[in-house]
């Protein structure tokens, strides 16, 4: 009850409102000064002479089960809530990592697949993979497009590589997605 009656204590258990955005923050808050208020309450029962030591252990039972509501209350709130953001957010990803469907870009990602897919064996070209993803919207494209097999790499690189294309293509939708996490 102590560690839950100062800030610090809050925002260790429940994590720092002051920084997330407007709804999550404003969700956030609301609880810690719910658990605030209990824990002042609670506190105050000890000193309280005008109930028995049964009456007011059925007072902190109250206040206990109305906190417990309320945080119940405020953790669905928060997973709706990340859900909802995360799907708008790699909505956004998904959005910026479709492929042009012109003809000519469609050639150029085939050879950018075939290319992929020549330099398999070679150990440099994992990190050079990496680069050309990150700074050229074209191999990420080319990429994610096909299966993995068609450019001979495994479905968890290339996870990897989509996550990394990702920050670098669409870097707002991705600090979304973390922030929702």
């Amino acid at each position: 009850m102590q560690f839950l009656s100062t800030d610090a204590g809050r925002k260790a258990l429940m994590g720092d409102w002051t920084k997330y955005d407007a709804t999550p923050a404003t969700k956030l808050a609301k609880v810690h000064h719910a658990v605030a208020d209990a824990a002042k309450r609670v506190q105050n029962l000890a000193f309280d002479k005008t109930r028995t030591p049964p009456q007011q252990h059925q007072a902190g039972r109250k206040v206990a089960e109305a906190t417990v509501a309320e945080i119940n209350k405020t953790r669905a709130e928060l997973k709706a809530w990340a859900d909802n953001e995360t799907a708008a957010a790699m909505a956004a990803i998904d959005a910026a990592l479709s492929p042009d469907i012109g003809t000519a870009t469609q050639v150029v990602r085939s050879e950018i697949r075939a290319f992929v897919l020549s330099r398999k064996g070679d150990v440099d070209f994992v990190s050079e993979l990496r680069s050309l993803v990150e700074t050229d919207i074209r191999f990420a494209t080319a990429l994610f497009e096909a299966p993995a097999a068609l450019s001979g790499i495994s479905q968890e690189r290339l996870g990897t590589l989509r996550i990394h294309a990702a920050a670098a293509h669409a870097p707002e939708a991705s600090a979304r997605v973390v922030a929702a996490q």
